[in-house]
This record gives C-alpha cells, structure tokens and sequence, in this order.
C-alpha cells in the first residue's frame, strides 16, 4: 500500500462553534491545496460544539468540504451525543475522501474537569479506509500503554495522537514517543496537539508527523498547516544534500549504535540513504529492496544498493530496480579491493556510470582493511565509476591518502563526515570545489554536527562554491536530470580566503 500523504492542522483554540468550523475548514482547503490525502485534526476542533447525535449540521460541513476536495479528514475529537444511549461522549471521527463518515472512536480517559461532563468509550478500534488502518488516540488515552498495547495488536498504518503537551518538556516527550512508536508499529504516527489556552491551560502545541521512526514533518508555529515531507517543513534544510544518511533497517552493524529515532533535528533537503547493517546480512536482495521502498516515500530522498563481495547478482538486480548506485565495505568480509570478489561488483556497476560510495579510515573492520591508498587498482580498473570515500580517511594519516588518492583520480571524490574541518580545508585547496562532497555519514540526529562543521567554511568560500561543497555535487551525482551549473574556470578560484 502506497503512504498517504498527510497534513495535520494546528491553531489556537476558539471557543465558538462557529468561528472554529470555518476555521477548519479553511485549514482543510489549505492542505488540500498542498496535494495531500488525509488532514489531521487536534481535540476540540470545533471548539465548544453543540452535544449533538452524528451526523449533524457541523460534521456535514465537514463533510461536504471532504468529497469536495476528495480528501480524507481525521478529528481529534468533538462533543457528540450518543443515538443509542444518550450519553455526551467527545469522539474522533474519520470521514473518506467521498465524505462518507467511516468510523469513529470515542475517549475514554480524562481529566478532572472533563469527568463529570463525558461518558468514555468502551475499547479501542481500528477504523478500515482506502489509506489503511486508523486509529486515534485523543488526549490522555495517548499516553496510556495499555491502550497502546491494544493498538498495536489492531496493527494499524496510521496512529493519530491528539494528546496536549503543556510544557516544553511534555511536548518533546510526546514527539520522541510519536517518533518511538512509529517504529514499533512500521507505520506513520501523527501527534496532533492543541495550543494556546483552553480550559484555564495553556498548551504549546508541537504537531509532528513520524514514518518508521523518520521525522517527515514537525513545527511549533500556531496556524500551522504541517505537510509530511514539505518544502515548508522547519527541519528541512534546503539547498543541501545528504550523501551518506544511514537509515538502519536490517540488523545493524555491531558496535555501531545509531539510533533512528533521535531524529528531531536538522536534516538536508535531499537525503541519499544507506543501510551500513545491509552489508552485515545474507538477505542482501530483500534489504536492498527494502531500502528502495523507503526512498520511495519522499520525492526528495534516493538510495543507494548494498554491494557485498559475492552478490554481483544481487547487486545488478538492485541497479535494475532503480538505485541511484551502491555503497561498499569490504573490510567487513576481510577483502581487499583488489579481490576478485570485490572487482566483479565494480564490473557490474560500471555500465551504469552510478556512483560507489566507500568506507575509509578506522571502522568496524581491521585496520588493514580500512587505508584509501588500497582502492588505488580498483579506481584505474573503473575510472567510469564515481568512487566517493566515506569520511575522507577520518583522520591522519588516512586522509592524507585520501588526498593523494583524490589527486591521482579525477574519479574521487571525498565526503565529509567524521572529517576535522582542517581536512575539509586541505581538500577544497587542492581539490578545488567539485569533489568535495557534504554528508552526516549518520542518521538524521547527526546532520546538525556535521552541518556545524562546514559551515565554518562558509566564510571562506564564495556562495557558489559552498553550494557547489553541500548541495551541487551529490545532486549531479544522485539525482538524474538535475545536473549542478558548470562554471568557467579554474575550479579552486571559488575559494576566497584559504590561506
């Protein structure tokens, strides 16, 4: 089933009934003008709504708006009146995208004030629409694990937790448990809060939007409409790529502890992913497909195909199916690349001209293994291939062979990440701009470190070579069609003060 593509709308509440309808509704016709399939809404959408039996003259507005614009829309919840039992109950309600109301779940914990007014609901359910499983979770049923229990064996595609963080500690506990919980359910969670005062509280908001423990979406901002994977996203940082973001999926690497779900932070506009874990397992078809099935989620992201000795075929396979190109550690089979192993992935990649994206320095493999003075044969052997070394060497004196690699192949190119800026440095002097590319090397947690680093540069460099550094290169090499504009020149005349 292809992901939705989801809004989620957060704005001071309003009291009347009146004013926060046309509101939403306007939110609505927002999102939909954004290109999106569900719109998410916070508790008390409606404000102080009238305690009437569904459908009623509100929720038909609603509705009407749904079909209209062919979007599904999902509400924290509204006062409704029970048809059967006459009790006041606030409910969520699901409305598809021909505006037929599908499902609905009623609260079933709540605070003090609220106790004496609302009857709770008797269990949790999944809501079955063409975008898959929903289940909503309103206000303090957000955080109650025995409900989440239940709604992980319902096994749902979507979560919404409408629950309200007060403070700011609240809300980023709430975000790391949306993030958290995306990943325990491989499916997409919404925390939709509300902010500004309601009923003698005030309420700081923090709408997120979170895939398989990835962040597509997070803002603080009253009247806000939140699109996954938007342009507008506060965490996107536009005009940069990320060449080397690690999204563990398989088994990760021993030793090697990232953890996807510290992922509120910074992270690059366009992201090439790599799963290091992959080259650890024999399963590398399904992981890499796996990998190209992720990358497929965001119109921004591409993946790259893991290349271990002795699964050219696998490798072929992968390229076919549309990776931008391959990522590789002999070392961790005890290879170097000169083996036969190693040399029959390069055969098969080489017809395609897509790049390789290299460990070198210190890792998880011996040292023996880990020197960019060994991939020497290999790049003569393929100069059609791009090779881009991971962490440029890293450190002394594995960087200076980078170097000297670098200056010997005009097919090298050197990444950043876990590089001294001095390094970076030394590279744009000799290299000049166009091999020198940016990446975190890590998961999305790690892009603001490494973003730190280079910016230091960005005083010493022109606009165009620092662009040329972060963002022109990987896209020219990553991403078909979109080739950096050529300069005339001598390349290394982008730096400015290098001295």
């Amino acid at each position: 089933m292809t992901a939705p593509r989801i809004a989620v709308c957060q704005a001071p509440y309003l009291r009347d009934a009146e004013q926060a309808t046309l509101r939403a509704l306007d939110q609505l016709r927002q999102a939909a003008s954004r290109g999106v399939d569900v719109v998410v809404f916070p508790e008390w959408v409606l404000g102080l709504n009238p305690v009437e039996v569904l459908p009623n003259r509100y929720t038909e507005r609603i509705a009407r708006l749904a079909q209209e614009l062919h979007v599904m829309v999902v509400t924290g919840s509204i006062r409704v009146l029970d048809a059967e039992t006459g009790k006041k109950q606030q409910r969520s309600l699901v409305f598809d995208r021909d505006g037929a109301l599908v499902g609905s779940q009623a609260k079933m914990n709540f605070s003090p004030p609220e106790r004496p007014w609302f009857e709770p609901g008797t269990g949790i359910n999944a809501v079955l629409t063409r975008s898959g499983r929903i289940v909503i979770l309103p206000g303090l049923d957000a955080t109650d694990p025995v409900l989440w229990k239940a709604t992980r064996e319902l096994r749902p595609d979507l979560v919404v937790m409408a629950a309200n963080p007060k403070t700011l500690n609240e809300r980023s506990e709430l975000q790391d448990l949306a993030v958290t919980r995306s990943l325990e359910i491989h499916g997409t969670v919404v925390l939709a809060p509300l902010c500004g005062r309601f009923s003698g509280a005030t309420y700081v908001g923090g709408a997120l939007i979170a895939s398989e423990g990835r962040i597509l979406g997070i803002t603080d901002e009253p009247d806000t409409v939140l699109v996954a994977g938007d342009a507008e996203s506060a965490l996107i940082q536009l005009g940069v790529t990320d060449v080397s973001s690690y999204l563990p999926l398989a088994r990760p690497l021993p030793g090697v502890n990232l953890d996807p779900k510290k992922a509120v932070t910074p992270e690059a506009e366009k992201r090439v992913l790599v799963d290091w874990g992959a080259l650890a397992s024999h399963d590398i078809m399904e992981n890499g497909l796996h990998l190209l099935a992720v990358s497929r989620e965001n119109p921004r992201w591409t993946a790259l195909a893991p290349a271990r000795p002795h699964y050219a075929q696998e490798l072929h396979q992968l390229l076919e199916h549309g990776a931008a190109g391959a990522f590789m550690y002999p070392g961790l089979d005890r290879l170097f690349p000169w083996h036969d192993a190693v040399r029959q992935l390069g055969s098969v990649l080489a017809p395609y001209r897509r790049p390789l994206l290299v460990h070198s320095g210190p890792g998880l493999a011996p040292l023996r293994y880990d020197a960019p003075a060994l991939w020497d044969e290999f790049v003569a052997e393929f100069p059609m291939i791009p090779l881009i070394l991971l962490h440029m060497g890293g450190r002394s004196p594995y960087v200076e062979e980078a170097l000297v690699l670098a200056e010997r192949h005009p097919s090298v190119w050197l990444e950043t990440s876990g590089a001294p800026v001095g390094a970076i440095r030394e590279a744009i002097r000799q290299l000049g701009t166009r091999r020198v590319v940016f990446g975190s090397g890590g998961t999305s947690a790690l892009f603001s470190t490494e973003w730190a680093k280079v910016e230091i540069l960005k005083e010493e460099l022109t606009p165009e070579g620092f662009q040329q550094v972060v963002y022109h290169n990987a896209r020219a090499l990553f991403f078909p069609g979109e080739r950096a504009p050529q300069r005339a020149g001598n390349e290394s005349a982008t730096i400015q003060r290098l001295s």
